[in-house]
């Protein structure tokens, strides 16, 4: 609803509260900023209450309006009219929040009117209010919203807001402005493009040779930078003082071939493979994700780690819940190993673990939980 325009000057014109007057004290800022919301609180004082009273009734006739203040970084006036707003508000007094030109974009506002009931307040003695009134508008330019019958004339008169013939109007409000920037969107192309490095043998300048123990390897081309900048160990191999001879592989002889190409193919991406270890079978993800969850410690990959314990706390169940909480206990996975003994310690869930061959093998292999085990009166 716009409210209309006087169509004279008024008698008696509001005026825009003092600094003092904002919302506590004059240390107290106007407007504080919170990402893209502004809030502003400001007081006008309306003066000679009775001779306002005069004013005419209706739209296009007269209002008192305040001085323009800013918020969001638009401009925006109280407008109150002593007898309504219109023939249907008679005998009301109307107050409305109007935005004053500004740029052609809508702006969202949460408007709080109050009548000030005492005076001389401070910070530390807030104001007293009466006759609140709140809303949630959408604004164009000049364009304005409000109450058409904020409270009765005959009870304002009576009210203790009244005082030396005039009252103060309290204007909270609050806006959220559009952006005014270009968005960017949040992921990147940069993996991509490592990405396509992966394999390149032309480019590639570093060899690693993959395989378990003395068996068949396999090997694969690489770059020694994008290496180094992802892992602290594969830069002390390339660059530190043990650093291989150039022309010479890296050995990597503790990892299948399958697992390393899926641990490479998150060095240049920072993700893993599709089914990897989201497949269709469950069990052969779960043992790929052990796998890589050992890599990503000795390698310090910490997000990697991470991808890994979340995959085996979702695939947990009675018959690898020893074997994961060995692994958790093994390499530091403080969270994954939290979520295994919860687990273990459910009466359903127990008993069965506990008969498991992958139990007894985590009281042999890892004699540092059975502390936990006893705290959680797993063991006895």
């Amino acid at each position: 609803m716009s409210a209309a325009a006087a169509d004279s000057s008024p008698p008696l014109t509001a005026t825009a509260g003092t600094a003092d007057d904002y919302c506590g004290s004059a240390d107290s800022p106007a407007s504080t900023i919170v990402g893209k919301v502004e809030r502003g609180c400001y007081n006008v004082r309306v003066d000679g209450y009775s001779k306002t009273k005069e004013t005419r009734n209706g739209s296009y006739v007269s209002y008192l309006a305040s001085t323009d203040f800013v918020v969001g970084g638009q401009p925006w006036r109280i407008k109150y009219y002593p007898n309504g707003y219109n023939q249907s508000s008679t005998g009301q007094v109307s107050i409305y929040v109007a935005r004053v030109g500004g740029v052609d974009v809508v702006l969202h506002a949460d408007v709080q009117i109050d009548l000030v009931a005492r005076h001389g307040y401070s910070a530390a003695a807030p104001p007293e209010t009466e006759f609140a009134g709140r809303y949630r508008y959408t604004f164009l330019p000049d364009s304005s919203f409000g109450f058409p019958c904020f409270i009765s004339t005959e009870k304002l008169d009576k009210s203790p807001c009244i005082k030396d013939d005039g009252f103060t109007i309290r204007c909270d409000i609050t806006v959220e402005g559009p952006p005014f920037v270009v968005a960017v969107k949040p992921s990147s192309a940069l993996g991509w493009h490592l990405g396509d490095l992966l394999g390149d043998t032309e480019t590639a300048d570093v060899a690693v040779d993959v395989g378990v123990g003395g068996g068949e390897k396999t090997t694969f081309a690489a770059h020694r930078y994008v290496l180094a900048a992802r892992s602290l160990v594969f830069k002390a191999q390339l660059f530190g003082p043990l650093k291989v001879d150039n022309g010479a592989a890296i050995r990597v002889d503790d990892m299948r071939a399958d697992v390393f190409r899926a641990f490479l193919h998150f060095i240049y991406t920072d993700e893993l493979p599709p089914g990897v270890i989201d497949g269709n079978d469950n069990d052969e993800a779960a043992i790929m994700a052990q796998h890589l969850l050992v890599a990503a410690d000795k390698y310090d990959l910490p997000r990697l780690k991470l991808i890994c314990e979340s995959k085996l706390s979702k695939s947990l169940d009675v018959g690898t819940a020893a074997t994961t909480l060995a692994l958790a206990e093994q390499h530091g996975c403080h969270d994954l190993k939290e979520v295994v003994l919860r687990f273990i310690k459910l009466p359903s869930n127990m008993e069965a673990v506990k008969c498991s061959d992958g139990f007894k093998h985590l009281l042999e292999s890892c004699p540092s939980i059975h502390q936990d085990l006893k705290s959680r009166h797993i063991l006895s």
